[in-house]
């Protein structure tokens, strides 16, 4: 087969869209649309595809199965070595150091070992944009699933047009049709306002960027005719280049990943600015090749697999890092560019080109790497330093091993707390306990008839007065408490027994008039998952409003939530919102959500959780709060500073009982200093 001369240009095409990508998830307001550049990688991997199947010649008018069979092994062997390594070595590192972690990622383990991560995600009904309590590092192999994936459904349907006989047109005709069949489906499957994870990871939805690169090599010969009647062609394809670039950089800064019109046109749009952009570095337009063809993208591109590969799992383990940063994600951020280049260039050298070569590691050629290793023992001290080498990676395997062993698919103990807080809180606890709790509770129920029967404490608490400690708690009372909180107590008594008994660290922490205010006060917590789990907790605080809480819920969903629960008459006069923490904010769903409210006074609750957007949300939250005369800010991200007992073990959710506590004492605090002390009345 003949090999084709590399192209400086697509290897900076490619630098700039893992550049591209990784920017996406570590700058999120700056780069939102950087996900784009994932369908560009497929466009130009289906455009060499279809270049290289045509290269592969026919024997006797019959297809030449061994030159496919070498070119599909070769692809495989291309993708799978390095992802080999990458799992090897983080399944080793996390035996070693973590391995109650391996007890929560077997699925994912072998679905990004054998390439059907993207299926496994789908099944899983995994979201790739909600932020998860707990991330796995190989999450972004769905890439991988799919580009093998497509690279094998296309290679019978290449085979088939050829064996058909299409001409040249007919094969660019027979793949855009494809290309066409592939965003209709996206149309079908995609639902407006829901997460749209299943069209992003699945094959059928996807497959239009690889198919359109295929149908780019089969035009190139057609737009090349029909372009010779222009005199002045590199004048026309540079104009066109900087047209297409000045688009693609546009929709990248623009683009939203959870918004429709992304999935309805821009993601079709970009297949084919990127299709543009492979057809005008093939004709070496130079307002393309000029700035793709320096050394820093080149660089960078010649890499891009090994920095894709371990671009999430050092985002992953750097926002586990959160609490030890202090939550300062411009740090973070730097020191997982500074870490990736660090391990990517090593996995480049040693992985990617073979400078650490291992026998049955390296490649699929396993019968030469059993002869070499025979005569590698043979030969001991010759091929001493590479037989370390064999011995390390031997260890190495071993531990593999044991790792994949000792994997499961448990549900994480933060996840399984969140779900358990989420069952408590439903309104039919009493009626049907939670599964894993029935035979406790069967077991209670038993031990407490028995402490009812023979007056014994099981169950029951046994009350003993210390007379000592009432009395000495009420002469401090006396002491600390001025004579109007103690005229306040006394008018309210019954209201602030209630608090106490329901909330007592709240309780504690508000000084009484703030306290009989929060009672009283008309308000409505909204928000997500934070919401949902501690709203009932809130409301034996306030105790003349409501909550409305869904889980992942995101600004563009909770927009028309709102509005519904506006007209229905649900949402009382102040509305404190919890939200960012799933997906961030954006300016026109704040909009939208200031809009629904009408003239009622907003709380925006700002964020401390271990999210990779928390300056992006609590600027914007700030930033809001200055703009409207009646949005305000809570800052719970200040508040939090210093107590990481606030936050669960997930550092998402408030933790259960002085979380929530402090939580319900800001909001009280804030609402009281606005309505209040800031009140003209």
């Amino acid at each position: 087969m003949r090999k084709t001369q590399r192209i400086p240009s697509f290897d900076g095409l490619k630098g700039i869209a893992i550049i591209s990508i990784v920017a996406y998830h570590l700058f999120p307001a700056v780069i939102p649309g950087g996900f784009l550049l994932v369908n560009t990688f497929l466009v130009v991997s289906g455009y060499f595809f279809a270049r290289k199947m045509e290269q592969i010649p026919e024997i006797n008018y019959r297809i030449n199965w061994p030159a496919i069979g070498y070119y599909l092994k070769k692809t495989v062997e291309r993708l799978f070595i390095p992802v080999f390594w990458l799992i090897l070595l983080i399944v080793v590192g996390l035996v070693i150091a973590y391995p109650q972690e391996l007890k929560h990622i077997r699925g994912d383990i072998f679905s990004g070992l054998f390439f059907y991560n993207n299926f496994f995600q789908i099944s899983a009904e995994r979201s790739y944009f909600v932020q998860m309590t707990n991330a796995s590092p190989f999450t972004h192999l769905w890439y991988n699933a799919l580009y093998l994936q497509s690279f094998i459904v296309c290679i019978p349907l290449v085979l088939l047009t050829r064996r058909l006989n299409f001409s040249v047109t007919s094969k660019a005709i027979f793949w855009l049709m494809i290309v066409l069949f592939s965003h209709v489906m996206v149309w079908y499957l995609y639902a407006p306002g829901e997460d749209p994870s299943r069209v992003y990871y699945g094959l059928e939805t996807r497959i239009s960027s690889f198919a359109i690169g295929i149908a780019t090599a089969y035009l190139l010969p057609n737009i090349l005719r029909l372009i010779s009647v222009i005199k002045e062609k590199r004048v026309f394809y540079n104009i066109i280049g900087i047209i297409t670039v000045i688009d693609m950089i546009f929709l990248v800064l623009i683009t939203q990943d959870q918004a429709d019109i992304t999935y309805h046109l821009w993601l079709p749009v970009f297949n084919i600015l990127s299709m543009i952009l492979v057809f005008l570095i093939s004709v070496r337009a130079q307002s393309v090749t000029l700035w793709l063809s320096l050394p820093p993208l080149t660089y960078v591109g010649k890499r891009s697999y090994s920095y894709y590969l371990w671009y999430y799992p050092v985002i992953v383990f750097m926002m586990s890092q959160f609490r030890f940063f202090n939550g300062n994600m411009l740090l973070i951020n730097i020191l997982s560019v500074v870490l990736l280049g660090i391990i990517g260039e090593i996995f480049y050298q040693l992985i990617e080109r073979q400078r650490l070569y291992l026998w049955f590691g390296s490649s699929f050629n396993f019968k030469a790497d059993y002869e070499a290793l025979i005569n590698a023992l043979q030969q001991v001290f010759e091929y001493k330093k590479q037989f370390i080498s064999w011995i390390l990676y031997l260890t190495l395997l071993v531990l593999f091993v044991f790792g994949l062993i000792q994997a499961d698919d448990n549900i994480r103990l933060t996840q399984f707390q969140l779900e358990y807080q989420a069952f408590q809180t439903s309104a039919n606890i009493q009626a049907e306990p939670h599964p894993l709790e029935r035979g406790i509770t069967k077991n209670k129920e038993y031990l407490l008839k028995i402490d009812q029967v023979l007056d014994t404490h099981f169950v029951t608490e046994r009350q003993i007065r210390d007379f000592h400690d009432e009395l000495m708690k009420s002469t401090m009372d006396a002491q600390q408490v001025s004579a109007e909180a103690q005229r306040i107590y006394a008018e309210n008594q019954a209201v602030f027994d209630q608090v106490e008994m329901t909330n007592p660290l709240t309780y504690e922490l508000l000084d009484p008039e703030v306290l009989l205010f929060a009672t009283e006060v008309p308000v409505t917590l909204f928000g997500d998952s934070l919401v949902y789990i501690s709203g009932p907790q809130a409301m034996s605080v306030f105790l003349n409003g409501n909550h409305y809480g869904q889980g992942s819920l995101q600004i563009w969903d909770a927009v028309s939530i709102l509005d519904s629960l506006v007209y229905d008459g649900f949402v009382k006069e102040n509305l404190v919102v919890v939200l960012g923490t799933n997906a961030g904010l954006d300016e026109e769903g704040m909009d939208q959500l200031i809009s629904v409210a009408g003239n009622r006074k907003i709380f925006f609750v700002n964020t401390n959780s271990r999210v990779m957007h928390i300056n992006e949300v609590n600027k914007m939250i700030k930033q809001y709060a200055k703009e409207y005369d009646n949005v305000y800010e809570i800052d719970w991200y200040t508040a939090q500073q210093g107590h990481p007992e606030w936050y669960d073990g997930d550092d998402i959710h408030h933790s259960p009982e002085v979380g929530r506590a402090n939580f319900n004492a800001l909001v009280a605090e804030r609402l009281y200093e606005v309505l209040v002390t800031e009140s003209p009345d």
